[in-house]
């Protein structure tokens, strides 16, 4: 997606995140590139990634009443198995709770963030270590997420892509 529609997209995407995700600290340092251009500063680039933090583990928690609260109602996710909405996001979470599979860690690697204004989009690599039914297994990607603020400083998660490294 280009970057006039994914900003075109994400300018439309509003709702209400807790006041948590944005003083939640991220699990584990990420590696940050961080341009003076770009003009992140600490506390910005510590909310964001607390936020992106927040939601990953809310999805395999599967605490579907945060995922609810966390994710505006337009919330459009994509992958190899193509878009999701913020409903089917909800049903995943739901469906991967029903198979017993549980995260055991996540790392995000070689992190960049681009802020416009209210607008953050966040490319990184992640690394997920996952168990189902006694069976670890490491699942590799790539994460395309886009942050929008609202006007009381909270980082919501209307759009995110994940594709294969």
């Amino acid at each position: 997606m280009n970057r006039t529609i994914t900003l075109l997209v994400t300018g439309t995407l509003m709702s209400s995140v807790p006041r948590a995700v944005s003083a939640q600290q991220p699990s584990r340092p990420n590696a940050v590139s961080v341009s003076e251009r770009d003009g992140i500063d600490d506390a910005t680039r510590t909310a964001v990634l607390a936020a992106r933090d927040f939601i990953w583990r809310a999805w395999f928690a599967h605490d579907t009443a945060a995922l609810r609260r966390l994710l505006p109602r337009s919330t459009t996710a994509g992958g190899a198995d193509g878009w999701e909405s913020r409903d089917e996001v909800v049903a995943g979470s739901l469906r991967s709770a029903a198979s017993g599979r549980r995260l055991v860690a996540i790392r995000f690697d070689d992190t960049r963030i681009h802020v416009n204004g209210n607008v953050a989009v966040v490319f990184s690599t992640y690394t997920m270590d996952l168990e189902s039914q006694g069976q670890r297994n490491t699942v590799t990607g790539r994460a395309s997420e886009v942050f929008v603020r609202t006007d009381d400083g909270i980082w919501q998660n209307p759009f995110w892509y994940l594709g294969s490294r």
